[in-house]
């Protein structure tokens, strides 16, 4: 029995190092093709491809997928939001598969994520967004939270949003209206005071609304 484990545990070991050999010091699986999924033109392709400088007839094995990502957000390619290398051991084939960030608002001349991180993007966004405005990086992220917080009829018909602290919000509607909103704290009572106040009638022309202390709102 002990026999029998031995010759298998070396049969084992042997496989191991064959394809160790295989896969990292002879040219059976090589790079015969790279290319690029998520790419928004042949432009940014080529750009890819060329910080990511994989040769072909490289070693599939000697591929470093984290080398390649670091490489790419060194470059200043911020609209990448995540990068995934995958190897074809059959094909002998690298793709690059590149997932970009989502614009959720503005702010100044760059795009904001979910997160709160800016980035520029390599095509027009069409679609209506907000603008975020904020001192800092942990204020944006803040003023982003408390947007996607917002029900979607509140934030398809914001302007723009203002931190002026992570706590204290202000938001201009398309209709010009300026909330001073306060924290988000209590804010489903904060959306049903702003609707109810601009149901009545004698609001239909306000400018301005506080809602920053829901048991006194105010209207001007």
């Amino acid at each position: 029995m002990r026999h029998k484990r031995e010759f298998l545990l070396g049969i084992t070991i042997l496989l191991i190092s064959t394809l160790a050999f295989l896969f990292g010091w002879t040219n059976i699986f090589t790079v015969q093709k790279v290319s690029v999924n998520g790419s928004p033109s042949s432009q940014i392709t080529k750009q890819v491809l060329q910080i990511a400088d994989i040769k072909m007839g490289e070693k599939l094995a000697r591929i470093e997928p984290r080398t390649i990502s670091s490489n790419l957000a060194l470059a200043g390619i911020d609209w990448i939001e995540n990068v995934r290398i995958s190897r074809n051991w059959i094909s002998r084939a690298v793709t690059i598969n590149l997932a970009a960030r989502d614009a959720i608002a503005i702010s100044g001349s760059k795009y904001v994520d979910a997160n709160g991180v800016l980035f520029t993007s390599p095509v027009k966004v069409s679609k209506k967004l907000a603008e975020i405005k904020a001192k800092d990086a942990s204020t944006r992220a803040a003023a982003v939270d408390f947007y996607l917080s917002l029900p979607q009829e509140i934030r398809t018909k914001a302007i723009s949003i203002t931190a002026s602290s992570a706590k204290n919000f202000q938001i201009v509607m398309d209709s010009e209206l300026r909330i001073n909103w306060g924290d988000s704290a209590n804010s489903a009572v904060k959306v049903k005071i702003y609707k109810a106040l601009l149901a009545l009638p004698e609001n239909k022309k306000i400018r301005q609304m506080d809602v920053s202390d829901p048991t006194k709102p105010t209207v001007k």
